[in-house]
């Protein structure tokens, strides 16, 4: 059966009669500020005062006419089509408040609205469905267009804030239908609101330390379907509170359901692209399914692989058996042979190299006295450390979360590679050996990729290419960001090395990016080079790159690919005719001006069984820009260089599961989450390998 795509999107019609709104320069009573940005050369006109100011706002009262305002005409063209979003956005807002829900703004600054869930969940908190409202203009139809999504659920605990003894563990806070944050209201500017706010009225956001002090558990990841979660929601409440005569009279919707998804905006990436290649020129699209049938492509360099155990004295019965699993599988009914054979290396247990300690939460000095003790054969014998961690990554105490870090950080700089196991999970799996065998497997190959070997490789590329990835993770503690930048590698998926900086040292990241493209260049012409970034790159960050090329005398286009790292929940589309909704892998979708959704997963064919082990990833946004004019002459620019990060999407070494994320921005963001905590600089010989896996 033929696929049926629809977007999470009602269209309504454009205005009858174009509105009039009244503007005034300074702020009066129920007025709303008007950005420089919207100012048309109509209301430059009507406020020719504003020209020669630093004014940043001026201000209207939309249709309702006030003593002193100018009535201007809207036109539903450029920036006065802004101001006309802005004020549907507020009849939108002020519609769902005064039917009492909790109403904010989302991350990107659209209408959010909090329904409450009927049933009790559990005594201490309330459940909120989240759903946004986002406004555009003509941008996969002829109309304008409400995107209804789904943003998931939020726990507001029944608790007050006055009852809340620690009150550094709350942030987001729910009052009289608004939500503030707590920890903000020092703000000068919100002054009078936190002196209005009463506390026994105040309820707190459910985040995870909130939960820890009140003996909440954690929830069980969700790993069900999340195309029918999201359909069922999003039209559940469209039919509710926006497909009804009320809701129309603010944004006239017509039709009864989601749009289609016009044919001309859909096309595919063939799924023979995406194929792998393994040992021997095996090829196959499921690594799940291929790598311990097929082998790595490539073994590690060094032929001469040791591992040993760094463990806490409790934790002995466990590395037993994890020590029999590895060396001798999982036994009958399984898959997992063992480490050798699974990933095709030679690898002795050292018996003389394990590391026991005693203190949980201090155990770096023991480890350093121990490793100084101990011989390493470095220039013959890789070694790798399996480090068994009593503490998880969502562990609340921060110096026994940064334990891991430290003792990576000390073992990268003897040379040896680690992998962290979580002690708590392992040993509520271990004794499960058809569970824990997929644990293993997915271990196996991070180790294989830390010693250096290439599990697999792209087996379909074009010519040889660059391909630049640059990544962020931002501190929440300290809101500090850092990104690791010049991620390059080779176009058949094959890792150069690496560069990290903080990110206000755009000048030093252009170098990097510079460095690669020169070390590139001296070894063949490239056609083309390709920036994978993390968000939209300014020109500030792109003019240094342009002028590095041209030092070089390389005369080829640049293209920069903006990759939101963030599975794309505000615009999605499903298949009507598929049960399980998700597009097949390789769909992509315009949704604006070189802008598209690409779907990654495992689903390459209607006639066969899904695994649902896989998942069902959303989509992610793409943007696509050039600072050179004819970057764009050939239309098939744009299927090649989708076509590559699709590509780039099954190249991740850490799991066996199908990923929707290139590796150009997910190892990027995996550095930046690691290497700033270390205490010293990541050593340039590591800056070639995949240790952060």
């Amino acid at each position: 059966m033929s696929e049926k795509l629809h977007f999470n999107i009602l269209s309504f019609d454009w205005p009858e009669i174009k509105p009039i709104f009244y503007f005034t320069v300074e702020e009066t009573e129920n007025s709303h500020p008007i950005h420089k940005s919207k100012w048309s050369p109509k209301i430059l006109e009507a406020f020719p005062e504003v020209n020669s100011s630093d004014k940043e706002f001026i201000y209207t009262t939309y249709t309702q006419q006030v003593d002193g305002a100018i009535g201007l005409e809207i036109k539903m063209f450029k920036k006065e089509l802004q101001i006309y979003k802005q004020y549907l956005k507020f009849k939108i807002r002020n519609h769902f408040k005064e039917k009492g829900f909790i109403v904010v703004k989302n991350f990107i600054g659209d209408v959010q609205i909090w329904l409450k869930e009927k049933k009790e969940i559990h005594p201490l908190y309330n459940r909120y469905y989240k759903f946004s409202l986002k406004i555009q203009f003509a941008q996969v139809s002829e109309h304008p267009e409400l995107i209804v999504s789904f943003d998931g659920m939020a726990k507001v605990m029944n608790i007050p804030l006055s009852e809340i003894e620690d009150t550094t563990l709350v942030k987001r806070t729910v009052y009289n239908n608004s939500v503030f944050n707590y920890q903000k209201l020092n703000d000068p500017d919100k002054q009078d609101f936190y002196n209005t706010i009463e506390f026994e009225k105040a309820f707190p956001l459910l985040r995870r330390d909130l939960a820890k002090a009140y003996n909440i558990p954690e929830p069980t990841p969700e790993r069900s379907n999340r195309y029918t979660n999201y359909l069922k929601n999003s039209t559940t409440f469209a039919n509710a509170y926006l497909l009804t005569e009320e809701f129309k009279a603010i944004i006239p919707i017509y039709g009864k359901k989601f749009i289609e998804v016009p044919k001309k905006l859909i096309n595919h990436i063939d799924p023979q692209k995406g194929l792998l290649e393994y040992a021997n020129k095996n090829k196959g699209l499921i690594p799940k399914r291929e790598l311990g049938k097929f082998k790595p492509y490539r073994r590690p360099e060094n032929p001469n692989i040791k591992f040993f155990f760094i463990y806490h004295e409790s934790h002995q019965p466990q590395i037993k058996t994890l020590y029999k699993y590895l060396t001798k599988g999982t036994g009958e009914g399984t898959f997992y042979q063992s480490l050798e054979s699974y990933i095709n290396i030679k690898a002795k247990l050292s018996n003389d190299h394990f590391i026991k300690y005693t203190d949980v939460h201090n155990p770096i000095p023991e480890i350093i006295a121990q490793l100084e003790q101990k011989e390493f054969d470095k220039d013959s014998i890789r070694y790798a450390a399996f480090y068994i961690s009593p503490f998880d990554k969502f562990t609340p105490n921060k110096e026994d979360k940064l334990v891991y870090v430290k003792v990576k950080e000390l073992l990268l700089k003897e040379g040896i590679i680690s992998q962290v196991i979580d002690y708590n999970k392992m040993q509520i799996d271990i004794n499960k050996p058809k569970s824990y065998q997929y644990t293993l497997h997915n271990i196996s190959l991070a180790i294989h990729a830390k010693l250096g070997g290439v599990p697999w490789k792209l087996a379909v590329t074009e010519k040889k290419e660059l391909v630049i990835g640059v990544g962020a993770f931002t501190f929440q503690d300290a809101n500090r960001r850092y990104i690791a930048s010049a991620f390059s590698f080779q176009n058949n998926g094959l890792f150069n090395g690496f560069d990290y900086f903080s990110e206000s040292n755009s000048k030093a990241l252009a170098g990097s990016i510079c460095n690669k493209i020169r070390t590139f260049s001296s070894q063949i012409e490239p056609e083309k080079v390709v920036i994978h970034f993390y968000k939209d790159m300014s020109e500030k960050e792109i003019a240094p790159i342009k002028k590095g090329m041209k030092l070089l005398g390389l005369n080829v286009p640049l293209y920069i690919l903006n990759i939101n790292k963030t599975e794309a929940q505000d615009i999605i589309a499903y298949d009507s005719n598929w049960s399980n909704l998700m597009p097949k892998s390789g769909t992509y979708i315009r949704i604006g001006f070189n802008k598209f959704l690409l779907f990654n997963n495992a689903r390459y064919k209607n006639d066969y069984k899904y695994p649902a082990a896989e998942g069902y990833p959303f989509p992610i946004k793409i943007g696509i820009s050039s600072p050179d004019e004819d970057a764009f002459e050939d239309a098939n620019i744009i299927t090649v260089l989708l076509t590559q990060v699709y590509q780039f999407s099954r190249l991740y070494w850490k799991s066996l599961r199908q990923q929707n994320v290139p590796v150009t921005i997910k190892y990027p963001e995996m550095v930046a989450q690691i290497a700033p905590l270390f205490q010293g600089t990541i050593h340039k010989d590591s800056k070639d390998k995949l240790w952060f896996l």
